[in-house]
């Protein structure tokens, strides 16, 4: 056990959210045995079942919470924060994925206490941070990270170099100091801008950074009167995060590290790193097959044809930032016989056969006779 709390106030409301919760949270629990868990939306019960049936320990490791005000995320962890058993913060979000083994993500924690790393993002990969630009910080190196202080002398030159860095990312491990000190500031009347207003803003006055830079100048003088004004619903833990341009130099100094090595990734986002997705690198879902679809009816499409021992290479992926929805792919053989692969697995298709499959998924074609096959793209977009 490394000495570490994790967070777990997360909003399950759709079987999708279930199923990625199941996926991801067995990969990092044993990171931690002070899990401070707040299960929000209709599957709460579904989620606290699946931890207390997966995991023989979770009364040790485990403290549940409910009757929180689930319409404030950072009232609520305050709260739960009180249970905090460590000085190191992971915020657990259930649509990462973690990539290395659970002994590799162990040492990247104590790294970081050894290197006195007071916050890093362990997702997002290369976003705001990357490798190839960390040299002109003049950073130190040690196993796992390349690290600097941040402060007010160059800020200026992370603002040119450096435009997508968040000095606070959800998807971080940071020390209890500094996450208390972010709640702190959601610590007031909060009053949500109506979303036409920032749409406009965003989209035609004040781009982005002008836009949270122009928030921060505002909440800067309602402070005063403990009020605030959020972009995102209170209900979400958005509101935390800082960029370059609101982030309030009373953070400061603050020791970050960046990753060396890629750690987790997102299921369906890119986040401005175009194809970094998992979608769209071809590494979820995990198998090819797909039973979810039988029974509907494509429309469109088009018949392919090869030769014996002919073969082809595919993979389909819509060219936007986020995949919501996975796409798939209908073959149905109209003549001869289809040998379909990927790196996990294999199958044959006869004349009259046909199959699902993720299209988003490296695999082959190979004609294994003479051939004609129907194919169909749902980009689900």
């Amino acid at each position: 056990m490394e000495m570490i709390t994790g967070i777990c106030n997360v909003y399950i409301n759709s079987e999708l959210k279930l199923g990625l919760f199941k996926e991801t949270f067995h990969r990092v629990y044993a990171v931690s045995d002070n899990w401070l868990v707040n299960i929000r939306g209709k599957y709460r019960e579904e989620v606290i079942e699946y931890i207390k049936s997966s995991f023989p320990d979770f009364e040790k490791n485990c403290i549940f919470f409910s009757g929180l005000d689930d319409n404030n995320w950072a009232k609520s962890t305050a709260k739960m924060l009180e249970k905090s058993k460590y000085e190191y913060i992971y915020v657990f979000i259930e649509d990462h994925f973690l990539l290395k083994s659970l002994d590799h993500f162990k040492s990247v924690i104590r790294d970081m206490m050894d290197s006195k790393i007071e916050y890093f993002t362990y997702s997002f990969f290369n976003v705001g941070l990357s490798v190839q630009s960390a040299e002109g910080l003049y950073p130190d190196y040690s196993k796992h990270f390349f690290s600097f202080q941040f402060d007010e002398k160059n800020i200026v030159f992370l603002r040119k170099n450096n435009h997508h860095f968040y000095p606070y990312s959800l998807v971080s491990i940071c020390t209890k100091k500094y996450f208390q000190r972010l709640l702190l500031i959601e610590n007031k009347l909060l009053i949500k801008v109506p979303a036409i207003v920032q749409v406009l803003m965003e989209n035609i006055f004040l781009f982005y950074p002008r836009n949270r830079a122009f928030w921060f100048s505002v909440n800067k003088v309602v402070s005063k009167i403990a009020t605030r004004f959020i972009i995102y619903p209170s209900a979400t833990p958005f509101n935390l995060e800082k960029s370059l341009f609101d982030c309030d130099f009373k953070l400061l100094p603050l020791k970050v590290g960046g990753l060396r090595g890629e750690l987790f990734a997102n299921w369906d986002d890119d986040n401005i790193l175009s194809n970094s997705s998992l979608i769209k690198r071809g590494l979820y879902p995990e198998f090819l097959r797909s039973e979810s679809y039988i029974g509907l009816n494509p429309i469109g499409g088009k018949d392919y044809a090869l030769i014996k021992n002919q073969g082809s290479n595919h993979q389909y992926c819509p060219n936007i930032a986020r995949v919501e929805k996975l796409p798939m792919k209908y073959i149905f053989i109209k003549k001869g016989v289809l040998k379909i692969f990927s790196d996990k697995e294999s199958f044959v298709l006869e004349e009259g056969q046909s199959v699902w499959i993720h299209a988003n998924i490296m695999h082959a074609l190979l004609a294994i006779e003479d051939c004609v096959y129907y194919s169909y793209i749902n980009s689900n977009i």
